[in-house]
Order: C-alpha cells, then structure tokens, then sequence
C-alpha cells in the first residue's frame, strides 16, 4: 500500500513539474500570446488604429502582447537580416520584403495592402499663392527641403522623382537636409526646414496636428509625377507558427484594415 501511495505521490509531483515548466492551463486559448510587428515609419499614427481594430474584430486577443517597432523599410530589412525577432514586417513598398523572401527569411510571399500618397509640405508667405508644381522651391525662401534618404525609405525616392519630373532637381539639390525615416522627415520639415516631402498618411492625428499648429501648407501631386509602383506597401509573414501574427496578416488584407487604411491617407484596392 504504502509503495502505491509513494508511486502516486511521484506521478503528481512529476506532473507539477511539467505543468510549471510548460505553463499548462485548464484553457489552452488563454495562454500568453505576443507578435512583434516591423512596420514602415510612414504607419506610425495608424498602427495603434489597425491594433484597436483588430482585438475588436478578435477579442479572444484582447489581452495578447503586440509590439511594434517603427523605423524605415531599408533599416527594418537590414535588422530582419540580422535576426530581429520579428513576426510580420509592414515595408513602404514591395522590393523589401521581396528581398526578405529571396534571403529565405519569409514564411510565404508579399501581399501588398495599400499604397503611400507623397505629398510636400512648406511654409506659406503671407499674401503670395505659389504656382503648382515644385519650382517655386528655389526661391530663396526656401532654404531648407527635407527629404527621406532615398537608399532608405521609398517616399525619399519619390520626392526625387517629383523633382525630376519638374526638372528643378538639381537646382535644388544644395538645400536638401535628409531623415533617416519619413518621420524624420516630418520633424524636420517642422522644426528645421522650409520645406519637405512627407507622406500623406502623416497628416491625421497628432502630426496632422502638428503641420496645422505650425500654419504649413500641403501640396499633393499627380500620380504621373512620380512611380505609384514604388510606393506599393506590401507585408510579409515571418512567423508561420505565430498563431497571432497569422491572424494579423489576414486582418490586414481584409475589409476593415483597408477601411481604416483609406480614411487615413492610403490608397487601396
């Protein structure tokens, strides 16, 4: 009886231990769940809508751990090389994450869920309309252009293009001050420069804010002055196993992200 007794004692303990070690529950659903998203710098005011809108759409993770890391698209490919612990990555166009794919660091292809919309912001003078188009950046009032760096972040790359297309870029080169990000960007366009490229999607919530405090001006441009193509953002899954990351990705090719995208400065299909 009392070898019986001691077996039964050590079966219960040793399920203790497995249960401590694996953190067993009652209710396998409930176990913690995290996703850490890479997402282009241009996402940064609609990244917290796109979370809210998912664990409405998904209460089961409600209480799941969802970081997001910001940064632009070429700095967010070179830290996924070098194994950040990523599960999705959110890029401002597609040749990212396709270059992602070809280093084999993707769980599947890209799927591209909106476009980025380049517009220029610049500082009003009092009295003057200025004529459409770029050219009236080279007056000397305009001292200082920010851009994204080209190598970096595709608006940068857009920005170039607009300028091109005009024919004003290598008049106005010398005032070029560059961000590493589009957000970057945006703050130098507000506190340092005369002027700047940004994206549309940085107009609402608290930057928009921002532009309208400091009585700037936006411009937006035809899609024929620069390459819409480039500006495709596309994502790509990194984690397959990540039951979370997998709802996510399928969250954002559908109806409501594309709404929430759209209403803040996207273009969808």
């Amino acid at each position: 009886m009392k070898k019986r007794y001691a077996g039964w004692v050590g079966g219960m303990l040793l399920l203790l231990m497995i249960c401590v070690a694996t953190g067993c529950s009652g209710d396998a659903s409930r176990a913690p769940r995290q996703m850490h998203v890479a997402a282009a710098a241009n996402l940064s005011y609609v990244m917290d809508e796109l979370l809210e809108g998912f664990r409405a759409a998904h209460p089961d993770y409600a209480d799941a751990d969802m970081k997001v890391t910001l940064a632009s698209s070429g700095s967010l490919t070179s830290q996924i090389r070098n194994s950040a612990p990523y599960d999705i990555f959110l890029a401002a166009n597609v040749g990212y994450p396709e270059a992602v794919v070809a280093d084999g660091l993707a769980a599947g292809e890209p799927v591209v869920y909106a476009a980025g919309v380049p517009v220029l912001v610049y500082r009003g003078r009092a009295g003057i309309e200025e004529p459409e188009g770029v050219g009236f950046l080279d007056d000397d009032f305009y001292g200082k252009i920010a851009l994204a760096q080209p190598e970096l972040a595709p608006y940068g790359q857009a920005a170039v293009d607009i300028m091109k297309k005009a024919g004003m870029y290598d008049e106005l080169e010398p005032k070029f001050v560059f961000g590493k990000s589009i957000t970057q960007t945006f703050q130098l366009t507000v506190t340092a420069a005369d002027a700047g490229f940004i994206a549309k999607s940085l107009l609402y919530g608290d930057k928009g804010g921002e532009i309208e405090k400091a009585g700037l001006k936006v411009r937006e441009f035809s899609a024929s002055d620069y390459r819409p193509d480039m500006l495709r953002q596309a994502m790509v899954l990194l984690d397959d196993k990540n039951e979370l990351a997998r709802e996510f990705f399928l969250f954002m090719q559908g109806d409501e992200a594309r709404e929430i995208l759209q209403t803040t400065g996207y273009m969808v299909q």
